[in-house]
């Protein structure tokens, strides 16, 4: 089991309706005294557990069921700036974060030329956070770039097989494509991998996953942000845990909603919550009515708007659980909270 899969389970339990410790109503609260430094830090602190810092601009990959398919990313040397890096990271110094910090969003991360420096330097500075990443593979050739990832701090890395632009999913080109893969590397396939289109391995301290998912099939496709019309089929009302878990940097230092918005430099600038700076205060930012605002229309059972219409993401597969998100206990306590914000 991956770090990814232990660490993300059971959010709403564990930090929001957790009797042993309260919920700080601060992040639901709209138009409220700025808080002070100190105070902003800590929340940031106690409920951020995921940071999503986009390094790059480019991919090389079109697939169908993300927003490049009609919105290229092709601008190769789009990088992150310095200043925006050294921001982020000397804030996350300062709390010692120890969450998770994942190099990108809509980005191919090793299509970097300075992938390998600015792992370094993360690790360097956040040396408790574990800092992963999602990649294509295209760029690893062997199982030597790998150990290179290893030795310059990651710790773990997702690899998708994605079929070519315009071909369907299907699982006999799956099980090509984890085979061309694991002979790349010098993993030998059993059987099991090859029924669960799925293996895993680890290389020193790096946790590596590789697998070929049907990225398109009804119970994982995203709309992202209602971009992809072809999968904007369900309408949301359940809560979404994103604004509150997670904080999510693009490469121009913008500020997006969650992982599944896409922002490009030439579409829409009103998706971003916050436009690009070079300094960005992130606690500041985590704290403020722009977020809260956010937190608030996505807490409780309304259907939900905007960019979240139609999003399909839910917390823990709520497929297996989902007898705890449609009861009335759950709704009253929701409308509790929020009430004693008003």
């Amino acid at each position: 089991m991956s770090y990814y899969q232990k660490f993300e389970k059971n959010y709403w339990e564990r930090k929001v309706f957790n009797e042993k410790s309260d919920f700080d109503l601060r992040l639901l609260k709209e138009n409220q005294q700025e808080l002070s430094h100190e105070e902003s830090k800590n929340l940031f602190k106690k409920y951020v557990e995921l940071v999503c810092l986009e390094l790059s601009y480019y991919c090389n990959r079109t697939c169908n069921y993300c927003p490049i398919y009609t919105m290229e990313r092709s601008d190769k040397n789009l990088e992150i700036s310095e200043e925006v890096l050294e921001s982020i990271v000397k804030s996350l110094s300062e709390i010692e974060y120890d969450g998770r910090i994942s190099l990108n969003l809509f980005n191919e991360p090793l299509a970097s030329k300075n992938i390998l420096k600015n792992i370094k330097y993360i690790n360097q500075h956040v040396p408790k956070a574990l800092i992963s990443m999602n990649s294509n593979g295209d760029y690893i050739k062997d199982i030597s770039y790998i150990k290179k990832l290893e030795e310059a701090g990651l710790k773990e890395i997702l690899i998708t097989m994605h079929v070519p632009k315009n071909r369907k999913w299907n699982r006999e080109y799956a099980e090509k494509q984890l085979k061309r893969f694991s002979a790349k590397i010098g993993y030998d396939l059993n059987q099991k991998n090859l029924k669960d289109l799925n293996f895993s391995f680890l290389e020193g301290k790096l946790f590596c996953e590789v697998f070929c998912t049907d990225w398109t099939s009804p119970e994982i496709a995203n709309s992202r942000g209602g971009l992809l019309e072809s999968f904007n089929t369900k309408t949301r009302i359940l809560p979404c845990e994103k604004p509150i878990r997670e904080f999510v940097i693009s490469y121009d230092g913008s500020i997006q909603l969650c992982c599944h918005v896409f922002h490009n430099k030439e579409y829409d600038k009103k998706l971003s919550l916050i436009e690009p700076k070079k300094n960005i205060d992130i606690f500041k930012i985590y704290s403020g009515n722009v977020l809260t605002k956010s937190r608030r229309s996505l807490f409780d059972y309304s259907e939900k708007k905007g960019l979240c219409a139609s999003c399909n993401h839910y917390e823990d597969n709520i497929k297996e659980s989902a007898e705890k998100f449609f009861n009335l206990k759950d709704k009253n306590a929701r409308s509790l909270l929020l009430n004693k914000t008003k």
